[in-house]
């Protein structure tokens, strides 16, 4: 069985990918338990939340996208307080 923040990093390189949309990825989230990511589960929303945003906003686009790469960088090795540390509002 997958731990869950292998689990976390699939999703989450799907959704920077295309390959699956906000809707699609806030549902596979919802079914984990996050308890490695308290503050991270909250912060996902304003991603999700921000999608009409980032198609009408390039800069913001390309902004909320560095987010995720680098959550993608903090949940690839393995720095679980920093991957809960972006909040997709601001630079983390």
């Amino acid at each position: 069985m997958k731990a869950e923040q292998e689990i976390l990093l699939e999703i989450m390189e799907s959704l920077l990918a295309g390959s699956i949309d906000c809707g699609s990825a806030q549902e596979k989230v919802d079914a984990l338990s996050m308890k490695e990511f308290p503050e991270l589960y909250g912060n996902l929303y304003h991603y999700y939340n921000d999608e009409d945003s980032r198609g009408k906003d390039s800069e913001y686009k390309a902004f909320q996208n560095s987010e995720l790469e680098k959550l993608i960088r903090h949940l690839k090795a393995g720095e679980i307080e920093k991957a809960n540390g972006v909040s997709f509002l601001h630079e983390s």
